[in-house]
């Protein structure tokens, strides 16, 4: 029996498309370290690692995989780009200040809040290629 076998490896050539996703609590250390790990990786395994990985933790799982899933529909209807031509290129946690100038600094209890920036890289198929 044949056994269809996929390769998902990084494309030569490719362009990136930038997005920022607002995170309202604060990423989990092990949140962290998944998305540190998952630079060149196809969308298919980086989405398999954050189900597998943050089963313990399922509010921050579906809150990642949500934006995720946002991100590739996203290139698929604006840019006809197929789910199997995209890979995280680079995903960086930047930390943005919450100050509140109407409240007194003893007072203000507000944690800042975390934007995560995802760089998505695809390429095109032959299909997309030709038309």
């Amino acid at each position: 029996m044949a056994r269809l076998e996929l390769t998902l490896n990084f494309p030569k050539s490719f362009q990136i498309k930038t997005f920022n996703v607002k995170s309202e609590k604060k990423l989990s250390p092990l949140a962290r370290l998944i998305l540190q790990s998952v630079q060149f990786k196809h969308f298919y395994y980086v989405r398999d690692d954050i189900s597998y990985l943050l089963k313990s933790n399922p509010s921050e799982r579906d809150f990642l995989l949500q934006a995720l899933y946002s991100i590739v529909i996203s290139l698929q209807n604006n840019l006809s780009i197929n789910f199997f031509d995209m890979w995280i290129y680079e995903i960086y946690i930047n930390k943005v200040s919450t100050h509140n100038k109407f409240m007194n600094q003893k007072s203000q209890n507000l944690e800042p809040g975390e934007y995560i920036t995802i760089k998505l890289a695809y390429g095109s198929s032959v299909s997309q290629e030709k038309k």
